[in-house]
């Protein structure tokens, strides 16, 4: 089981923490630097790095041999909300692009200058 908990560890690390940086400082691929704000790929690494905290709480609290009592309590009261939080942060982020994409300068109907 412990190796599973390290394989873990390192995968959400290799993976998840320099993508939550690199997106947190502004770095995107050039598609996603095209259709999304800067705003958005910041609040995307942010995203990233809350849920690489909520995915390595479960493995860190194995490891460390925490009393089953209080590793259930730990993770009962943290882990979910980390991952919703996640979501939440991703899911604004669209919705806000979305409808600054949809809200600009009115000229009238059908472009008519009034």
């Amino acid at each position: 089981m412990a190796v599973f908990l390290w394989c873990w560890i390192g995968l959400f690390t290799a993976v998840l923490l320099p993508l939550g940086i690199a997106m947190l400082r502004g770095w995107a691929p050039k598609r996603a630097r095209t259709q999304w704000s800067p705003a958005r790929i910041r609040v995307q690494g942010v995203s990233a790095l809350v849920l690489y905290g909520g995915g390595l709480l479960p493995a860190v609290a194995d490891l460390t041999a925490m009393p089953r009592e209080a590793a259930d309590l730990l993770l009962s009261m943290t882990t979910p909300h980390l991952v919703f939080l996640s979501l939440g942060l991703q899911g604004g982020a669209a919705l806000s692009d979305w409808f600054g994409r949809r809200t600009g300068p009115w000229t009238g109907p059908s472009g008519a200058q009034g």
